[in-house]
């Protein structure tokens, strides 16, 4: 990935829309597949930043709004002008491999061919490139009320996040969605969890 993708990736649980991020809903949150479990929603928007490591494997329901900002602080820029950098490969590049996969227990989408298991039952490989199952680790989400950050006393506390697609797709009529950062540790805990090269963090966003 370039030098200005920092490859978080911003996932927000039960959320599926720009849209939802401002409506205020009554129901719990379902658990999020990142971590977490559930809670009341009072207004407050639940956001899962998990960087981009090696070797790592994030899984979420794919109804989750989820996205990337680039650069790392885009929610928190005063002003963007023009559309997104691709160029240059070293600056701005960024190759992200996704599937999806379904419980055992659905049915997968209709006509959708299913892939073949070419290598048949036991056939050994030599060039694979993935860990035995077994050796995997789960990470831990780690709660921002739990990290430092300097106390700056920044005055503007807003989070403009920035959404994609048509206003069907968005559920909203606005190119972006503006919140207000967490209440501990205001905009520069959410700088710190978008910067973050390991640690997987949960912060709770603020509608305004």
């Amino acid at each position: 990935q370039g030098s200005e993708v920092k490859g978080a990736t911003c996932v927000f649980p039960s959320r599926s829309s720009g849209g939802d991020l401002l409506q205020s809903n009554e129901h719990k949150e379902k658990a999020c597949a990142t971590g977490g479990g559930n809670h009341q929603d009072n207004g407050d928007i639940k956001l899962v930043t998990v960087p981009a490591v090696s070797g790592r494997l994030l899984r979420l329901d794919g109804e989750d709004l989820h996205a990337v900002p680039r650069p790392h602080d885009l929610w928190m820029l005063p002003f963007v002008k023009g559309g997104a950098e691709y160029k240059p490969e070293e600056v701005w590049g960024r190759s992200v491999i996704l599937f999806n996969v379904w419980p055992g227990e659905e049915d997968p989408p209709l006509n959708v061919s299913l892939d073949s298991n070419e290598g048949g039952e036991g056939e050994a490989h030599t060039n694979e490139l993935c860990n035995a199952f077994s050796e995997w680790n789960e990470v831990n989400v780690v709660q921002n009320t739990q990290i430092e950050v300097p106390d700056t006393q920044e005055s503007n506390q807003s989070v403009k996040v920035w959404l994609l697609g048509n206003e069907r797709r968005r559920g909203y009529p606005m190119r972006t969605a503006n919140l207000l950062s967490p209440a501990h540790g205001g905009r520069e805990s959410l700088r710190k969890a978008l910067s973050e090269k390991s640690l997987v963090t949960e912060l709770l966003l603020r509608q305004q």
